[in-house]
Order: C-alpha cells, then structure tokens, then sequence
C-alpha cells in the first residue's frame, strides 16, 4: 500500500481514489482547480479511435459533459468539439475508468461512458452514436436501468457485432437492500447487431471481478471478443485472468498467474491485452504479489490453457505503472509510466520474438505536471503512443 500512495501523492492518478469496500486505504491528491472550458485542456483523459478512412478520433470529458473531435492530421490539430452526453454533475473519469469511442467498420461512431451517480463511485453505463460523421450524436441510453456499473469498454468483430463489457454490481445493491451479506462485482456483457443503435443480453456472465480496476477488451485471431480482468481468488488474492466471448455462455476465465496478492485495498491498476496475428494472447498487468511485485508481461499460445512465466519489465525505483500492450504484424509493443520525483516519463519497448526478447526501453515523452495514463493505439500501419498531459496537451507519438 506504500506504493500505491506514493503513486497518488505524486499526481500520476488525475483524480481521487474510487469509494468502494476498502475506501479509506488510498492516500488521495490535492485537489485542482475546477476547470469549465469543453477543451482537452480541462479533461482528465483522452482516448482515441480511428476510422475506416484514416481519421483519428478523440473522447474526453470536461465540465460535465462527453466529448468528440477529429483529427485529419495525426492529433496536431483537432475540429471543434462535439457533445456527446448530457450534462451530468460528476463523469467516471479518472485514468482507469474513462469515456470509450468505436469507429465501426460502416463508419458510425459508437460512445460508450459512465456516470457517477452518488458519492459511493456507483455508476451508469450509457451509450450513443452518430451516423452523420460526428457532427452530432443521438440522446444517450442507459446500458441498465439501474446503477452499479463501472469500467465499461466495446469492440467490433469482424462479423461487425459489437460486444460491450462492464462491472457490474447490480448482485451487490439487490442484496444489500434485501439486508444480505454478498460483495461480489461481476463482468456483464451485451451485443449490438445494429451498429450500436441498441444493445441486448446485458447480463452479467463472471464473478468475483475487483471492483476498481480496468477491464480489457481485443479480439482473438478469429475474431471472437477476449476480455481481461483482476479477479478475487478465494478471499482476497487480485490475480488476472483472460477470458474468451462465446456466445452467450458463462465466461470461462483462465489464470495468467499465481502473483498471490492479497490486498484489502483497490489496485486501480487495470490489465492491457493485445493479439497479434500469430494468434497469441499478450497481456501486461501490475502486481504487488508475495511471489513478484512491479509490471509483468506473458503470453499464450494454446487459447489460455497455459501462460508464458511472467516477464517483468519497468523500473521499480521509479514507480513503473500502468502499462499497455499492442501487438501487429509480428511485433508486440509495450508502454508504461515511471516517475522519478520529478518528471513523469513514458517508457515504450517492442518485441520482433514473440516477446521472447525486446529491445532497449526508449523514453517516447515526459511531463512535469499531472497526466493521463499511457494508451497504444494503431492506425493499422503504424503503432502511436497516446497521451495527455496537463502542461503539454495531448500528444501522438509514432513509434519506431
């Protein structure tokens, strides 16, 4: 738990620690000014898509609200933004959860996004898209008629069904009210067969997800939906796991490794996965485990039935964190945060083995101030590092 608040206390989280059963074990940041411009100079976080025609596109909220912009020139210049949301009090935007966007294969943008709505982190999934190039977007619709979900995310298959997934507490509220003792998370599912107009199933398909960390979504080789979460072993160990999407059956979720960490507290520190055309499942993860502790990459070749011994990579002295994974045309590519008392600067490394080797870590930015977390994203000819940062803006860094 040192490092945990070390981590907040130094500013790399951009807001406070999430209320939830273990509220009152994380150190939280001095608050910032409110900020009331729509800009990216006022939002937390920034994530990107690309479209079909080369476009990059951009979500983030601020002042209350979800918005879109598109860049025709790599990120160094963006149109006006467009609201997505409607104006809400408090958005569930804070590195780990963040406003999510789909650039379908027809050319509709789907965005997906959660509110927060009480001071318990409890949220709202809803969902929008627009079919007129971005220049407007549809009234938003809750996922749930009810609150309790968090961490939501989306991904299209090839078939062009989008599969949505999110945590969800709705187990936990209902028992509460009816006065029993269940504190479970669940990961909940829901397909579109209609390019994000709606979405049906929603239902929740695994137990025992921890409740504050990031879920992780990429499509295997043959196009099925792969999600990755930290899941609660026994009474308390936040190990990871990967699962593949099939049909609508339970969730199935293989154990990447045996970090045995046993922690009363929230990690927020989510898992990333990438898939490669060789058909491997490449996944980074952080663990403070009694077996190893840092940032940690493996794969599997064998559709989860066996992993790779974890691999650790990042500097421990200056707090590696939150790391992410890309894997295209035979290369995987790997980025993460350290932070030395001072600069907060994002690490990058590529594998051209199967991971198996990597070349030199190369610092690709650096800030001095509060920033977002790092993304890797591509247009499908090249890998970009995408990232936010208060004092420089937002930035698309090529990677060699």
């Amino acid at each position: 738990m040192i490092r945990l608040a070390i981590l907040l206390a130094a500013g790399l989280l951009a807001a406070p620690a999430p209320a939830s059963a273990h509220d009152g074990h994380e150190a939280k940041p001095a608050a910032q000014p409110k900020c009331a411009e729509v800009s990216l100079r006022c939002a937390k976080s920034a994530t990107p898509a690309f479209g079909a025609d080369g476009r990059m596109w951009i979500i983030w909220s601020a002042a209350g609200r979800v918005y879109v912009s598109a860049s025709a020139d790599k990120g160094a210049s963006f149109a006006a933004p467009v609201a997505v949301s409607d104006p809400a009090e408090a958005m569930d935007d804070n590195g780990e959860a963040r406003p999510k966007l789909l650039a379908t294969r027809s050319g509709a943008l789907v965005a997906i996004y959660a509110q927060r709505m009480d001071n318990r982190y409890n949220g709202k999934v809803f969902f929008t898209r627009s079919t007129d190039g971005g220049h407007s977007f549809a009234k938003p619709q809750p996922m749930l008629d009810g609150i309790g979900q968090r961490f939501e995310t989306l991904v299209q298959a090839p078939s062009g069904r989008i599969t949505a997934a999110w945590l969800d507490t709705r187990n936990r509220i209902a028992a509460k009210a009816a006065g029993q003792d269940y504190n479970d998370t669940g990961v909940a599912l829901a397909w579109s067969d209609d390019d994000g107009a709606s979405f049906t199933g929603k239902a929740i398909k695994a137990d025992y997800a921890c409740d504050c960390c990031r879920l992780a979504m990429a499509l295997d080789r043959d196009g099925t939906p792969l999600l990755a979460w930290r899941h609660v072993f026994g009474r308390n160990l936040r190990d990871h796991v990967v699962a593949k999407v099939k049909d609508d059956a339970p969730l199935a979720p293989k154990r990447v490794s045996e970090d045995d960490w046993a922690i009363d507290a929230c990690p927020r520190h989510g898992p990333s996965l990438g898939v490669g055309a060789d058909g491997a499942w490449n996944i980074v993860w952080f663990t403070g485990g009694k077996r190893r502790q840092g940032l940690f990459f493996a794969r599997s070749d064998d559709e989860g039935a066996s992993f790779s011994e974890p691999q650790g990579f990042g500097a421990a002295n200056r707090l590696a964190s939150h790391p992410q994974v890309l894997a295209r045309d035979g290369r995987v590519w790997r980025a993460w945060k350290e932070f030395d008392g001072t600069t907060t600067a994002i690490q990058t490394q590529s594998s051209a083995d199967q991971g198996k080797t990597w070349d030199a870590p190369r610092q690709a930015a650096a800030t001095n101030d509060a920033s977002d977390h790092p993304l890797l994203v591509s247009d499908g000819t090249v890998t970009y590092l995408s990232w936010l940062t208060r004092d420089e803006g937002y930035r698309l860094v090529a990677l060699p």
